[in-house]
């Protein structure tokens, strides 16, 4: 999980957990804070996962389905 962090307004994205959309939140602020331009503070910070909690829905779901199907293969043999 990261966030865009612009050093020059001292503006902080939301928590972004793909790539794409941590692209959509820097052209975005871009466009509408630095009239399209870069700023020069623009950068990324990375947020560490503090809880199973913090893990999106998909993932946490996926990440489950597996524990389930590999715990239960030495069930079934």
């Amino acid at each position: 999980m990261r966030r865009y962090r612009c050093d020059d307004c001292r503006g902080t994205s939301r928590v972004c957990f793909t790539d794409g959309m941590l692209a959509r939140e820097a052209r975005k602020h871009e466009v509408l804070e630095h009239a399209g331009l870069t700023p020069d503070g623009a950068r990324v910070v990375n947020v560490p996962v503090t809880s199973i909690l913090d893990i999106p829905r998909g993932q946490l779901v996926a990440i489950l389905i597996l524990a389930a199907v590999l715990l239960s293969v030495p069930i079934v043999r």
